[in-house]
């Protein structure tokens, strides 16, 4: 009886996001009866898609799907799959899994460290040591000046693993929580309290600090613009780590300019890497960050223990976890 084959095909011209080489090994040594691919080239990876039980990464798109005679399962790494969806793929029997939960740790500090950075100015700060200047008197007569997590309200758009991640050390701060969903609960440990999206634009009104973690999906590009955040405090911040598609980033500029609320920081850009002259990098109100926000020291191997897991699963022919609602769009 052949050897099930998952054919592995996560690539990076960068080099961020490839799957190191010792996790497959290390996949290949736990699944004995399990034949693992991890070709040179697309050629190559197409070529051994017809043979394929699984896929692991990015490979299947709508030109090569029919060839994929075998092809049960797709699994990607990472949490948003808006690249991986069509409608080929949602019409078929293939079922199409996540990476979701793997980011939550890593984004939950980075909102956090960009939330304190922003509330100590360590950004004006770093500023000034480059410049060799001693800023304690210009920075404590600034407007806002320092701030105080504690107290504060922090609105979450979107409440999966990375929101309630946020949520879990915005409350160890004493803040106080609010959280917009498609499906509100009570889950008072983690939220005060959870809206659903219609009231959107209260959250915006009502919270110093928005965090944006929700998924991509058609329903959430350009869902913050200029009509939410008008409804912004002029003294509230704007920190993005979902996706640059889900801000307008021109109502954001137009948004600053104006007053309409104190700063934003961002992981996420509508172009990445961000282009070179785009205003956002000088804009005095804004930090940038290179979307980093899902990076971890154990990051692959957190993922390849969570594929692992419903590898077996798959071997089984047990329900997998982490399934997508390919409507839905997550």
């Amino acid at each position: 009886m052949t050897r099930p084959l998952v054919l592995e095909w996560v690539r990076d011209s960068g080099g961020v996001w490839n799957v190191p080489g010792p996790e497959i090994a290390r996949l290949a040594a736990a699944f004995p009866g399990v034949r693992f691919a991890s070709p040179a080239t697309r050629e190559e990876a197409e070529a051994l898609l017809p043979e394929a039980d699984a896929v692991f990464g990015y490979l299947v798109r709508p030109h090569n799907l029919p060839s994929a005679a075998k092809l049960r399962w797709i699994h990607s790494p990472a949490a948003g799959v808006t690249g991986m969806l069509f409608p080929e793929l949602a019409a078929s029997a293939v079922t199409l899994t996540n990476g979701r939960g793997l980011h939550a740790r890593s984004m939950a500090e980075h909102a956090l460290a960009l939330m304190l950075a922003i509330a100590r100015q360590l950004p004006d700060s770093r500023d000034r040591q480059r410049e060799g200047t001693w800023g304690q008197i210009p920075q404590w007569q600034s407007s806002p000046g320092f701030l105080e997590l504690e107290g504060a309200t922090l609105g979450l758009v979107g409440f999966g693993h990375t929101g309630k991640g946020v949520a879990k050390l915005g409350k160890a701060l004493g803040m106080r929580v609010l959280a917009v969903r498609r499906h509100p609960a009570h889950e008072p440990e983690l939220a005060d309290e959870q809206w659903g999206v219609e009231r959107m634009g209260d959250l915006f009104a009502a919270s110093d600090w928005i965090v944006m973690t929700a998924p991509q999906t058609a329903d959430t590009v350009k869902l913050v613009g200029a009509e939410l955040l008008a409804r912004m405090k002029p003294t509230a911040y704007l920190v993005n780590l979902a996706r640059g598609a889900l801000l307008d980033e021109g109502a954001l500029i137009a948004a600053l300019d104006a007053g309409q609320l104190a700063g934003a920081a961002l992981d996420v850009f509508e172009t990445e890497p961000l282009p070179a002259g785009n205003a956002l990098w000088s804009h005095p109100r804004v930090v940038v960050t290179p979307h980093v926000g899902g990076v971890g020291p154990r990051y692959w191997e957190r993922a390849c223990e969570q594929f692992a897991a419903n590898l077996e699963r798959f071997l089984k022919g047990e329900p997998l976890f982490n399934v997508v609602d390919q409507r839905a769009g997550y």
